[in-house]
């Protein structure tokens, strides 16, 4: 059995799936950056930034741009998006991409 990826392994693929040339910094405490979503929007061209500003609202606005539901799980105080949250952004990410989740 692998190990399931850790936070800063999905922001990485993230990074990776959208172009940047380097991953982007996780905060102490495995806190993705705030940065990350409006990349991932830009990348898009979403157009979420002009109606989300936290990083739970960003999040959430990229996967039911993909026509998937973000849960209640997925995010955690202090306006912190969870592992499986991650997940969910990354399958948006593939979405748009046209790649298929390794699910």
């Amino acid at each position: 059995m692998t190990a399931a990826p850790s936070k800063a392994d999905i922001v990485k693929e993230i990074c990776q799936r959208i172009g940047l040339r380097q991953s982007l910094h996780m905060s102490t405490g495995s806190t993705e950056p705030r940065e990350l979503f409006i990349e991932i929007d830009s990348a898009f061209g979403l157009g979420i930034t002009s109606r989300a500003s936290t990083k739970p609202e960003l999040a959430s606005a990229i996967v039911n741009a993909a026509g998937f539901a973000w849960l209640p799980q997925f995010e955690s105080r202090g306006s912190t998006i969870t592992r499986d949250g991650l997940l969910a952004v990354l399958d948006a990410v593939l979405f748009f991409k046209g790649d298929t989740p390794d699910q």
